[in-house]
């Protein structure tokens, strides 16, 4: 006998787009359109709880008011995971989300440790939270800082970008005042003399170069 998952995998992808998109479809049989509406509703409700076990009873209730259904809340749980596996919700979900499910699930381990009376795995697990909630903080607030845009046409010249448009020859020559510079700096002569190098050189930096004290 056939699962759900794979009476659903035998149905036309076009029909379960037309099931999704218009919320009926001929083609579908009843009982897969209901459980095709179930992980409809498990990864809307996911999108938005990302605790499982609260998200669980929230479909409970919704497939209970909608499709008058009585349903286990561990069936429901089942029906989350196979809605995330379904809808391969998982590849789009950033890591500051997992650091946020993480959290409720060890706050839910805390619950546990603490019904048992393990206060000190109640304390870890509490610790492990307050860690995964401070990653996905951290996360959150670096996304929100990512303010860079890069614009990349060949209609954009770089003067419109505010860079500004110089030739080779001057770099070159920018380049080789920067060594007469300092191979005039270097010689052991009087500041005055090394100023007149430097005029004689025409080189426009010639004021800029400091005064050495004589010892």
């Amino acid at each position: 006998m056939k699962s759900e998952i794979e009476k659903l995998d035998s149905i036309h992808p076009d029909l379960i787009s037309a099931f999704l998109t218009n919320g009926d479809c001929d083609g579908i049989p009843q009982d897969v359109k209901l459980f095709l509406q179930q992980l409809q509703w498990s990864a809307e409700i996911f999108e938005h709880e990302r605790n499982i076990t609260r998200a669980a009873k929230k479909l409970k209730l919704r497939i209970n008011a909608e499709q008058r259904i009585k349903i286990e809340e561990r069936t429901c749980m089942a029906r989350i995971y196979q809605a995330i596996n379904y809808f391969q919700v998982d590849c789009n979900v950033p890591i500051k989300v997992w650091e946020s499910n993480f959290a409720n699930k060890y706050e839910d381990l805390a619950k546990l440790c603490a019904l048992n009376r393990d206060y000190k795995g109640m304390k870890s697990c509490y610790d492990a939270a307050l860690e995964c909630r401070r990653r996905s903080s951290e996360i959150a607030e670096a996304d929100r800082d990512l303010g860079v845009l890069f614009l990349i046409s060949p209609e954009l010249s770089p003067e419109e970008l505010g860079f500004s448009k110089k030739s080779l020859k001057d770099i070159a020559a920018k380049h080789n005042q920067g060594f007469y510079v300092t191979l005039i700096d270097s010689l052991p002569i009087e500041q005055k003399e090394k100023k007149r190098l430097l005029r004689d050189a025409d080189i426009q930096d010639a004021e800029i170069v400091e005064e050495i004290p004589n010892d």
